[in-house]
């Protein structure tokens, strides 16, 4: 091994060769590398969706959710399943263990949700199931909005997602705040009655005409043509001239019956800006790529497609958390940049400055060996790489230090150059490589930490860890070549003297020792004439630190608060509430936020979230928040005391404020689980827990899984009225499932 280091070394211009290679190569890679501010852990986490519209929060539990459990429940992997039924629908949470191949849980959860079909109701929705993308969401906001009608706006929005998802690196741009554009059909019951006509067959027009036929293929001596039969409805024309009754040459068709006019859909859901309507467009990049090039590319294709837009539509970019990645970057580079410069005016101030010269080198130049390699394992640059870098910066220059100090006590000696660092490569080999060794023996470890917390961490060790082996790369191939370069013959024959003290026993003389160093051997002397009450004095200190924080506790958490650059206030009711009953309480709530300080932009946003979403269960709507700079604001936790105390006055509604997470994601800091053979044993017990932290002022935000009092309508008159419309139980729920109108 040595013998090949050495052959290596006798060969100075290919090894400074590779050695810029290294450099440049690094350098890119850096660059190229895709940066976030924390890492992207895809945590395989999936949601089954069963849908079966008007059946009941229990009957839902019962019919859908509980054969679906039984089903899935011995998955492989699978760690935690957890189910949700409400009106209509039921959802399964399905957590494997962190290292389970996602794609294979995916297949297998698909394998036996197809299994389920044939035991859940006739008319249940196929059942979905779909990925949890924990930290996925938006990392840019689009807001479309303007003085031009709503179709438009509508249109260009559409226009703008279509553009977006087509960039590589989005994985979707969800539109919210859009109204679908639909055909209203208006029946004239008396003229349904003159015709002899009942709302079943309305229907069945609909159904029967409004479908994909086959048409087969036609063979003729001269080839072969597939045949297409238009039945799909297109426009308001198509359905005038359905047909719904002959008598002889007479056809009454829906135009006899109804008027029919091109609308939008009624809104369920309203998106609004800082106090404005708006069509808001959430762009999530996809997991690995780069969120400054997101946002790049999302902002130059908006301005693009932009140019093309009528004067009367605008838009405005919100929540970029490319902003506080690269303010994050900046920072955390500067930190790296400045442990560099202490690391080398150290180096400066006890070895002098040519070894320090050598010793600097060595650090970016072991930087650049561990961004290619990392880059080559596929890992991004995020906060905790560059936390890695701050914490090997200090210890990657041991190695350097060894093999550079002994070649200069060579070099003192009148060794020439080349030989002097060959003999400090072999003679500091065994040393090199236990100070490497014991620096990984305690990082590796790390690696196998187990759970959530150990993959978002794992990337720390994982770069010290290939920081430090090019560390041992850099002393013993690379310096020894710089150092036989730019090393210098000249023996300073007073430096040799003092070095002479220190080396060789009968020359040593503690008093001729200057500088820190001889402070440190007077010290040592003196101490080991003492050795009993030096090493009692020690063991002392650190049972008083024990003692000391046993006494003072301060607390243990897994990540730092810091201070956050958004936030999200979930207003969580219980209750029937109607589309314009929460839009005009959110909007009273959003007067309430805009006038406090410290908040530079208020997306209102209440409607469908998504499959998954992290707010709590009965959230009616949720406002984004996106904070000025910190340096110009109070801190956030004031400016939630401000928020609390403006919407305390809401009664009925708890609004929950919940910062973005700087970490792994955790949700709340503490979760209780309540257990019975019994359900409706559960309810009160929740309820008497929920009073008794009601009284507990440090507990904010709290929430619970108990059913909302929803309502449901009967009425022992609908069978009578059914029947004289000639409806079946069957026709009931289309035609009772659209908002009355005026």
């Amino acid at each position: 091994m040595l013998d090949f280091i050495e052959r290596i070394l006798r060969m100075p211009r290919v090894v400074l060769t590779v050695m810029l290679l290294i450099l440049g190569a690094g350098t890119a890679a850096y660059v190229s590398m895709p940066k976030e501010s924390f890492p992207a852990i895809d945590i395989p986490y999936l949601y089954v969706s069963i849908t079966q519209t008007g059946v009941s929060p229990r009957d839902a539990e019962n019919l859908l959710a509980k054969p679906a459990e039984e089903e899935l429940a011995n998955l492989p992997n699978l760690s935690n399943i957890t189910s949700t039924s409400t009106t209509g629908h039921a959802s399964i949470f399905l957590e494997f263990d962190i290292n389970a191949d996602k794609d294979q849980a995916l297949q297998d959860t698909r394998a036996r949700i197809d299994a389920i079909k044939a035991k859940l109701p006739t008319d249940a929705m196929d059942p979905t199931v779909s990925e949890v993308d924990l930290v996925g969401g938006a990392v840019i906001s689009v807001a479309v909005y303007g003085d031009a009608p709503e179709k438009e706006l509508v249109r260009r929005a559409e226009q703008l997602q279509d553009a977006l998802e087509a960039l590589g690196d989005v994985r979707e741009a969800t539109l919210s705040g859009a109204r679908d554009e639909q055909l209203e059909v208006r029946v004239d019951l008396l003229r349904l009655e003159t015709y002899g006509l009942t709302a079943n067959q309305l229907f069945d027009a609909l159904a029967r005409n409004n479908m994909v036929v086959p048409g087969g293929t036609l063979n003729t001596g001269q080839g072969s043509f597939n045949i297409e039969v238009p039945g799909l409805i297109t426009n308001a024309e198509d359905v005038y001239n359905l047909p719904l009754k002959t008598d002889g040459n007479t056809i009454v068709t829906f135009g006899d019956v109804a008027t029919i006019t091109r609308t939008l859909a009624d809104a369920t859901e309203y998106t609004q800006v800082n106090g404005s309507p708006a069509l808001i467009l959430g762009v999530s990049k996809k997991l690995g790529t780069n969120i400054i090039d997101v946002s790049e590319q999302v902002r130059a294709t908006t301005a693009e497609l932009a140019k093309e837009w009528p004067s009367g539509v605008s838009y405005s970019f919100f929540l970029d958390q490319a902003e506080t990645t690269q303010s994050l970057f900046r920072s955390l580079e500067a930190a790296v940049l400045t442990a560099v410069a202490l690391v080398l005016i150290t180096c400066v101030a006890t070895l002098g400055v040519r070894p320090a010269i050598m010793i600097g080198l060595s650090i970016p130049l072991s930087f650049m060996m561990a961004f290619l390699v990392a880059e080559m394992l596929g890992m991004t640059i995020n906060m905790m790489v560059m936390f890695g870098l701050v914490i090997a910066v200090g210890v990657l220059v041991d190695d350097p230090v060894v093999v550079v100090e002994y070649a200069e006590r060579k070099l003192m000696e009148g060794v020439p150059k080349r030989e002097a660092f060959i003999m400090a490569m072999r003679k500091m080999f065994v040393p090199v490589v236990g100070a490497t060794a014991t620096t990984l023996g305690a990082f590796i470890p790390l690696l196998f930490w187990p759970g959530i917390i150990g993959k978002f961490m794992s990337y720390l060790p994982t770069i010290v860890i290939i920081v430090m082996i090019a560390s041992f790369i850099s002393a013993l191939i690379f310096m020894p070549v710089i150092g036989s370069v730019i090393a210098s013959t000249h023996v300073d024959e007073k430096a040799k003297a003092k070095a002479d003290i220190v080396m060789y026993p009968d020359k040593f003389d503690s008093k001729k020792v200057g500088g820190l160093t001889g402070i440190y051997v007077r010290i040592m002397e003196k101490l080991l004439h003492w050795p009993l009450p030096t090493l009692a004095v020690g063991f002392g200190i650190i049972a008083m630190i024990f003692v000391t924080y046993a006494q003072n506790p301060t607390g243990t958490e897994a990540f730092p608060a810091s201070e956050p650059e958004f936030a999200t206030v979930a207003v969580v009711g219980r209750g029937n509430y109607s589309p314009e009953e929460i839009r005009d309480l959110l909007m009273e709530i959003e007067d309430e936020i805009m006038q406090v300080n410290g908040i530079q932009d208020v997306i209102m946003q209440f409607g469908s979230t998504g499959a998954f979403s992290t707010t709590p269960p009965d959230t009616i709507g949720n406002f984004q928040l996106q904070f000025t700079n910190w340096n110009h604001r109070v801190p956030a936790e004031q400016i939630f005391a401000d928020i609390r105390e403006r919407v305390s006055g809401f009664a009925g509604l708890d609004i929950q404020l919940l910062a973005a997470e700087n970490g792994p994601p955790a949700g709340k800091d503490l979760n209780m689980r309540v257990e019975s053979q019994n359900y409706d044993d559960l309810v009160p017990v929740v309820t008497a827990i929920r009073n008794e932290l009601a009284t507990w002022p440090e507990v904010v935000d709290a929430e619970d899984g108990r059913p909302s009092p929803a309502s449901t309508g009967r009425s022992p008159s609908i069978a009578r009225k059914r029947a004289s419309m000639g409806s079946a139980c069957a026709s009931l729920p289309p035609t009772c499932s659209s908002s009355p109108r005026a």
